[in-house]
This record gives C-alpha cells, structure tokens and sequence, in this order.
C-alpha cells in the first residue's frame, strides 16, 4: 500500500494487550520475509509477552499509520542482576511502510524513555550484517559495533554474520 508522505500520520504509543494480534500480524510478516529477524515466526502469545514486558520493567511500543499498527518495538532489561542494567531492543515495521522515518520514531521513544525510567544503562542489540539500513538507523542513534559473530546464520544457502551493536546511555 502506497501512501503520499503527508497523506499519513504516524502514532508511537506503548502497547496494550490488546494489540497482541496485531504485535504478531507484524512479526510473522517481517519473519516470513527471512531476512530481518532470527524467528521464522512469532510467538503465539503476545498477550503474555507485553505483560512479561512491563512486569520486567520494559517497554514495548506499536507503531500505527492512521491508526493501522504497521511496526512495533520492545526494550527490555536482562533477566539477571548480572545484566539487569542492559536494555535489549528490537524492532519490526512492515516492509511496505519502511522509510517512512517509524524506526527513527520508535528509537527516539525507546531511548528518552530508557533515560527517563534510569534504570538503565546500556541498550544492546543484535543485527543481521547485511541488514543496511537497520544498521544506520542504529549509527544514527550513537550504537557502536561492540562484536561480530561470524557464518552466525545461513539464510537462503548463504552466510549471514550477526552484529552486535551497543549504546551507553551515561
């Protein structure tokens, strides 16, 4: 679905458990997609899952374009004392609404949100090397190639390394 760039208004807002089909509509079609995230497929319940989420301190955001959820994204702090101070990202938007500035969107969010809850300090994240663009917004945002895990995925008979990239928010 193609859209003209005012003819659209995009919303960030904190998921609900109502948006737990949604959060999964989403994933399934960037996971489908193979080339974006480690999952072939969602989880089944994400209505647990954003509880989980906020039980844990975290953040889970939907992205919506006139009200249609199109991305979401979560940050969530390691289980353990021992990395409990590291905020863990993803994000998924739905291909047809990249470029469309959402991931900046999101990532402004994530981060002013991770300062203000000070809970936090450090966001990682893990990334497909030959997802580009994913790897710029991130540049943009002050993450760092903190590691390479080299031949980490085979994608379609062909390796893949996984990045991962890291942003001090002291």
């Amino acid at each position: 679905m193609k859209m003209k760039a005012n003819s659209f208004r995009v919303t960030i807002r904190e998921a609900e458990e109502n948006d737990a089909d949604a959060i999964k509509r989403i994933i399934d079609s960037v996971a489908k997609e193979k080339h974006y995230i480690v999952p072939e497929r969602s989880r089944e319940n994400w209505k647990q899952a954003i509880k989980e989420i906020k039980e844990r301190k975290g953040l889970i955001l939907v992205a919506e374009i006139n009200e249609m959820p199109v991305g979401m994204a979560h940050l969530v702090s390691g289980r353990f004392e021992k990395n409990k101070h590291v905020g863990f990202l993803g994000i998924c938007i739905l291909k047809e609404f990249g470029g469309k500035g959402i991931g900046t969107r999101m990532m402004e969010y994530m981060i002013k949100w991770a300062k203000e809850h000070g809970e936090l300090e450090k966001i990682s994240l893990n990334v497909f090397s030959t997802n580009r663009v994913a790897i710029k917004l991130y540049r943009k945002f002050g993450f760092e190639i903190e590691g390479i895990c080299r031949k980490q995925f085979k994608i379609e008979d062909r390796y893949v390394d996984e990045i991962i990239m890291g942003k001090w928010l002291t």
